[in-house]
């Protein structure tokens, strides 16, 4: 299937001279506009790029426009799966020469996956031991997780029990949108309160949830039917794991390679000082080498986030590895000053839940 087959028309669009306010009540059925400049595509505006610290009330568009991928109409599912995770960008333009023709999104390729994928139960997919937060944690303290682990939704635990979920919509439409005010110093005082509301303030309570055993195909039909990026999966209200639609992209993403072990980069790779990706493949192959018979046929993902914060000059990179293997999922995370040091400690990271795994069977 290719492009041209799936793309839709109908997209939201915004000029890269209007306010970040008036975008942020366009993000109600998506987490990714169309930024347009002088009647020609600028790029796209993606919502949890909007997650910063300070936003004036009356700040342009453009200055938080990304470049996605431009898509060509003959272009692949499979690839366009691949671009988007490598991106982390879920909706990405598709061209004829210089004209948008239309969008792909991924709950439309989503509804393309294979019978032997639409089948399987969701439990083959779900992240567990994920990150979560209580009833009593202030909304700061969401938004630091939100921003440091590039995530979009956290569960709300109480007593070992779920009890709602926190998400990025949430906190956009009810703490960071950014009111009109007639002084930004005003604006800035006010969100600092916000910031210390608890998570019970905002949370939705008693989460639609799905069990493990549930089809991959029906969690779908329910991620799009109420709008939601993440499905949270339980069994008698304990949480087992969640799976986001970029959990279900991995396994499209990866159709038709060959490659016994299949190694992609994912974030915004051009904002990562340092990166080189034949190096981080070559510190991934010797790891590989060293576990061979427990990651044989597995396909890993390494997420890169680079922060602020420096040391000897090089900045505070933080490193996510998710392994879906034959053995099971496996994900470990870590940072490091450069792109060498955060990637290493990630790899060690991830050995300790290997040697675990071992030790378990």
């Amino acid at each position: 299937m290719i492009a041209e087959q799936i793309m839709s028309k109908d997209f939201r669009t915004i000029d890269a001279n209007e306010t970040i306010s008036h975008a942020l009540s366009l993000f109600e059925e998506t987490d990714s506009i169309v930024v347009m400049e002088k009647n020609k595509y600028a790029g796209v505006l993606v919502q949890k790029e909007l997650l910063r610290a300070k936003i004036p009330p009356n700040a342009k568009v453009k200055n938080f426009v990304r470049r996605a991928p431009k898509i060509s109409i003959d272009e692949s599912v499979e690839e366009i799966a691949r671009l988007m995770l490598e991106n982390d960008i879920y909706q990405l333009p598709v061209f004829s020469d210089d004209k948008l023709l239309g969008v792909v999104k991924a709950d439309d390729i989503l509804l393309q996956i294979t019978s032997s994928i639409r089948e399987l139960p969701i439990e083959n997919f779900i992240s567990r031991d994920i990150l979560h937060v209580s009833s009593e944690d202030n909304i700061g303290k969401v938004i630091k997780i939100f921003r440091e682990h590039n995530i979009s939704r956290l569960p709300v635990i109480e007593n070992d029990r779920l009890v709602g979920i926190i998400t990025m919509h949430d906190l956009m439409e009810k703490v960071v949108h950014p009111e009109d005010k007639p002084e930004y110093g005003e604006f800035v005082a006010e969100k600092k309160r916000y910031l210390k509301i608890p998570v019970k303030g905002i949370m939705h309570e008693m989460p639609y949830t799905m069990p493990p055993d549930a089809k991959t195909k029906d969690v779908i039909k329910e991620m799009i039917s109420r709008n939601i990026g993440g499905m949270l999966i339980a069994d008698g209200g304990k949480l087992i794991g969640l799976v986001t639609k970029r959990d279900l992209l991995e396994p499209i993403a990866r159709q038709g390679r060959k490659e016994e072990v299949f190694i992609q980069f994912c974030g915004e790779l051009n904002k990562i000082e340092g990166f080189d990706k034949d190096e981080g493949m070559a510190m991934l192959e010797n790891f590989i080498k060293k576990h061979k018979e427990f990651l044989e046929n597995s396909y890993i993902y390494v997420y890169l986030k680079q922060h602020k914060e420096r040391k000897h000059g090089l900045p505070l990179i933080y490193t996510k590895i998710r392994i879906s293997s034959p053995k099971g999922l496996f994900i470990a995370s870590d940072e490091g000053y450069g792109f060498h040091n955060s990637l290493k400690n990630a790899i060690k990271a991830l050995e300790k839940q290997l040697e675990r795994a071992r030790g378990a069977k």
